[in-house]
Parts: C-alpha cells; sequence; structure tokens
C-alpha cells in the first residue's frame, strides 16, 4: 500500500494544544469489531465498558498492558554564539557523548560548535556529527541533570510552546505533569505512550474493584516515534530500533489469560509493539519482516503447544530486547492479528504515521477510514493531548 493511503483531512482546531482539566474527561469512541458497532461515550466510564462487553462470559479478570516507560525532558531551546535560535532534541540518556538526538536548525549548525542553554546561559553540548546528528554533554553536569533543570517536555511540534509566540511558563508546568502517565516508571522515553495518559486513580481503582488487571511492560519511546514515512510504498519504510522489556510478572499474566482465552487490552501501541515483538522473537521469528504477516494467536496452539510455549516464553521474560516492528497492512482487506490480544485503547494519530497504519492494519483499512471520518466529524480532539479511543479487534481475514 501507499503512503498517501493513509491521510485524511481534519480541521487544524481539532488539534489539541492542551490536556483537558482531568484526564479522564477525555472523550472515548468505542468500537466493537465482532460487530462493527461504534459508541460515542467518556474515558472515565472504560472499566464499566470492558466489564459490561464480558459480562455474558466467565472471565476470572481482563487485562490491560500499559507501557511504564517515562519520559525525560528531551527537548533543549538553545542560543548560538552568533545569537541565532536551535535545538537540541535528545533521543536518548545512556551516554555522555554521542548523544542521539534531533538538531535543528540542522542545515545551518556545523560540527564542533557549542550550543549554549536558553534557559540558562550555560554551554550545554558540542555538536559532535551531523549525519546523524549527534552531540556532546559540556554543562558539566550529568546529562539528566541538565535536561531536568533546562529541558522541556518533548512534546510534538504540531502542539505549538515556542516562548516568541506563545510565553506562559503555566504550560511548561502543565506539560511536566500531564505528558506523563499516573504510572509512569521506569525513565528513558523521548516521547509519552499517549494512550495512557487519560488514566487516574480513580479509573485505575475502579479497573481493580471490577477485576480488570494493570500489568506493566516497558518500551521506550525513540526515533521510530519521530520518523516520518517518507516512502511512496509503505513496505519500503524501515523503523528505528527500541529497546522493550517484560517482567516475569507480566508473562506470568499473559500466560494465564492466554491460557484461559481470557481478554488482553493493550494500552497504547508501544505496549501492543513491546509484547507482540517479545513474543515473535520466542517464537523465533524475524521481528523485522513480521509486521505485514497475519498469524493464528498463541491461543489457537495452546493446547497442543503448551508447555513448549510457556517455556519459550518464559525464557524471554525479564530481558531486555530491540525491536523495529512495523506492523502495517499489506492490502486493504487483510487484517493483522497479533499473537495474543483482543484490543487496544489508543488516541488519533497523525495522517500518514506509522502509528495510523498500525491502527489500520489491526482493525481492516475501511473500518480504520470510517472510524477517523467519524472521529472527525463528531469533532474528537486528536493526536496525543487528544480524545481517546477503545477498539476490539475484528476477526483476521
Amino acid at each position: 500500500m501507499k503512503r498517501t493511503d493513509f491521510n485524511f483531512e481534519y480541521p487544524e482546531e481539532l488539534v489539541a494544544q492542551s490536556p483537558l482539566a482531568e484526564r479522564d474527561r477525555a472523550r472515548l469512541l468505542f468500537w466493537n469489531g465482532h460487530k462493527d458497532l461504534k459508541q460515542d461515550r467518556n474515558f472515565s466510564e472504560l472499566p464499566a465498558i470492558l466489564r459490561e462487553k464480558y459480562s455474558q462470559s466467565k472471565f476470572e479478570s481482563i487485562l490491560l498492558i500499559v507501557n511504564d516507560s517515562k519520559v525525560f525532558p528531551a527537548r533543549m531551546r538553545c542560543k548560538r554564539k552568533s545569537g541565532g535560535r536551535a535545538e537540541v532534541f535528545v533521543l536518548s540518556t545512556q551516554a555522555e557523548n554521542d548523544i542521539p538526538c534531533l538538531l535543528r536548525p540542522q542545515k545551518k549548525l556545523r560540527v564542533g560548535e557549542v550550543l549554549f542553554s536558553e534557559e540558562s546561559a550555560r554551554p550545554a553540548f558540542e555538536i559532535q556529527s551531523l549525519e546523524p546528528p549527534r552531540v556532546k554533554n559540556i554543562s558539566g553536569v550529568p546529562l539528566l541533570e541538565l535536561l531536568g533543570a533546562d529541558g522541556e517536555m518533548p512534546l510534538p511540534p504540531y502542539i505549538e510552546r515556542d516562548p516568541e509566540k506563545i510565553f506562559d511558563p503555566s504550560l511548561a508546568a502543565l506539560d511536566r505533569l500531564r505528558y506523563q502517565t499516573v504510572y509512569a516508571k521506569d525513565l528513558g522515553s523521548a516521547a509519552a505512550p499517549t494512550a495512557g495518559l487519560h488514566f487516574t486513580p480513580n479509573v485505575l481503582t475502579e479497573c481493580d474493584q471490577l477485576g480488570i488487571k494493570l500489568a506493566p511492560v516497558t518500551l521506550h519511546v525513540g526515533l521510530g516515534t519521530f520518523q516520518p514515512v517518507t516512502t511512496e510504498v509503505i513496505e519500503d519504510h524501515k523503523m528505528h530500533n527500541e529497546i522493550c522489556y517484560i517482567p516475569s510478572s507480566t508473562m506470568n499474566l499473559l500466560i494465564e489469560h492466554i491460557e484461559n482465552s481470557w481478554p488482553i487490552v493493550f494500552v497504547g501501541t508501544t505496549s501492543l509493539r513491546c509484547v507482540e515483538s517479545i513474543l515473535l522473537k520466542a517464537e523465533g521469528l524475524e521481528v523485522s519482516k513480521a509486521g505485514g504477516q497475519s498469524r493464528l494467536p498463541l491461543s489457537a496452539s495452546w493446547k497442543l503447544r503448551q508447555n513448549e510455549i510457556k517455556e519459550k516464553l518464559n525464557a524471554v521474560a525479564e530481558n531486555w530486547h530491540e525491536t523495529n516492528l512495523f506492523v502495517r497492512p499489506t492490502s486493504e482487506n487483510l487484517i493483522y492479528r497479533p499473537l495474543c490480544g483482543d484490543g487496544i485503547i489508543t488516541n488519533f494519530h497523525q495522517p500518514e504515521s506509522t502509528l495510523a497504519m498500525l491502527i489500520a492494519s489491526l482493525l481492516g483499512y475501511s473500518a480504520w477510514q470510517n472510524l477517523y471520518k467519524h472521529a472527525v466529524t463528531e469533532k474528537y480532539r486528536l493526536f496525543s493531548y487528544g480524545d481517546s479511543s477503545l477498539l476490539l479487534f475484528p476477526d483476521a481475514k
């Protein structure tokens, strides 16, 4: 399929520029893929919707897989020695030298140039490379300390926070609080797993009371999230590597729910990509080539291969893995069925993005088109700070 197949029109005023006053006041588009039925609901109703949907069956629990990766303030506004403005967007905090990043304006910058923090005026970075962009921390303090003091939360460019256009210090403080999930734990993401931004302690408490369990995985969001698809044919797009991890406690819950055919719902595309990547590796499949090929879920062969599957899944838990999984449709008629999982909670994603392609792959291309048209018509708030959806997967074709 072509990149332009995933374009859609929307009015700019639907792009959410700030979070709602309360996280769980977001709207929720609920779509039951088995019946092709949709409802306009509220995110605070999520626990009741899930329990209502599965009330006809004797499931002991419903499992929500959440990405507990924590966002660091990755964006640093800088000044050049000439007085011009620049920006360093740090993509990883694993090193103090040779730090992968995005640079602006990259074409005007030069190797060896020193960039000064706009916030504190101290020397912050020396440019080591432009292709690919790499910088060295020269501030005299550890990178995380530097970013914590002078950095900003790494909001996407469609959320306007340019101080020359908008001067409101309260927005920066709000972003630090709200561009982070309430269950974030493991620092390492250069962007928020935004599907989880709507959860509140009250929603989590209600989930627990209704037998809906939360299980964490970790995928540190990196360059792949920001990298636009530039190839005409989407299969030619190359995803960058990100690292992911499933703890044994979560793997045991996954095994229990797969074995008993109890519902598993992913909170966000990163949670799905994490679990799918590691399960593919457990099955000995090449992750980089797997995203366009649908296969039977593990539950389909559980009785025949129970001990073998359990052994393989336990073997990959508690280890960090690299993934460049790109789930995308190979035609308008085929649906991608993950190795486990019954649905996904997710925001509405940008046109022509890998995230929009992933959702279209899970739902079917025409269903994805219809749901996004509905969201625009009904004036759902779009993208990172926008509204949410609960999408239950249809049967694969």
